[in-house]
């Protein structure tokens, strides 16, 4: 996702010179093309992301597009101040990059872990929040928040990602989409654990089970019409996040669902209100959690048998 982004960028960035890119000190073997050809655009502000973000503010008050990038712990809790005071307070046109959403860093220990950012900053006004699930959608967004005059917040895995999504599918700020579409069972989330998410979607597709993949890019402010609908189309929701129960994904549904409950049948699959101890990669920590395609696919089988039982 990371050289996806930077690509998109770089691209942007021949076009419009008022695209600054600031990083706390990362980005190595990824930004250096974009150092070199826009030499006067790119700044390493060093380990120092709370000036990194007043800088950022400071350059968008002077009519700059700008992109701060870090690890995600690193450029939302270490700047929390600043992103709400400096930047969405005055509403400034900032695009605050995360990257390693989830457990993408599981193997550097809880620190670098990203499952409550999501919570953490959902409740500041004026902040959009975007969280792509394969590159094609993280090069849409990228291209939409160039002409974006808002903060936006915009969470990214790693690298490696597959494409998951058909190039002919509209991908917007503030809309959500099927990647395909089925009947009656939905499985809805965001990030690049859709990896997980369709491959336990395809097994279920091998029991004969048709079933809806949704694409849920930004998580705030929420497709509340699309949401609507999947309440009527759909009985079973399945809400699967690399995030805490707490303060993510679900927690948005359920508020949009409020007056439906009775329609629907819903399973949230998400890391339960904990830190994480010990180090491993992601495949590791979902396994652990009962996040990976085996889980999932487990947990909507073991819903649905239960619904037939009752």
């Amino acid at each position: 996702m990371r050289t996806t982004f930077i690509r998109t960028l770089e691209k942007l960035a021949e076009l419009n010179k008022n695209i600054v890119l600031l990083t706390g000190d990362l980005g190595f073997s990824v930004f250096e093309d974009f150092q070199k050809k826009f030499p006067d655009r790119f700044f390493n502000v060093g380990i120092a992301e709370q000036n990194m973000a007043g800088l950022a503010a400071g350059l968008a008050l002077n009519g700059k597009k700008v992109f701060i990038y870090s690890i995600i712990p690193f450029v939302t809790f270490r700047c929390l101040e600043q992103i709400r005071n400096d930047i969405c307070y005055p509403n400034l046109d900032v695009v605050i990059v995360g990257v390693g959403s989830g457990v993408s860093y599981g193997s550097a220990g809880f620190s670098h872990h990203a499952i409550d950012d999501v919570g953490a900053l959902k409740s500041i006004p004026n902040l959009t929040i975007l969280a792509p699930s394969d590159p094609l959608e993280v090069e849409r967004l990228v291209l939409e928040c160039v002409d974006y005059k808002h903060p936006v917040y915009l969470r990214l895995g790693k690298n490696n990602e597959v494409s998951i999504n058909d190039p002919e599918i509209d991908i917007k700020i503030g809309k959500a989409h099927y990647v395909y579409k089925g009947k009656d069972i939905a499985l809805v989330t965001y990030g690049n654990i859709i990896e997980e998410v369709n491959s336990a979607c395809k097994k279920l597709g091998t029991l004969g089970r048709n079933v809806s993949l949704v694409s849920v890019p930004t998580l705030k402010p929420m497709d509340v019409s699309f949401f609507q609908n999947l309440f009527e189309t759909h009985k079973y929701i399945f809400i699967i996040e690399e995030h805490n129960k707490i303060g993510g994904l679900g927690d948005s549904i359920f508020r949009i669902n409020k007056n439906n409950l009775n329609r629907n049948i819903f399973e949230h699959l998400a890391v339960n209100d904990q830190f994480l101890c010990g180090a491993g990669n992601n495949k590791y920590f979902r396994k652990e959690l009962g996040l990976d395609s085996e889980a999932i696919f487990n947990s909507v089988i073991r819903v649905l048998e239960k619904s037939l039982d009752s």
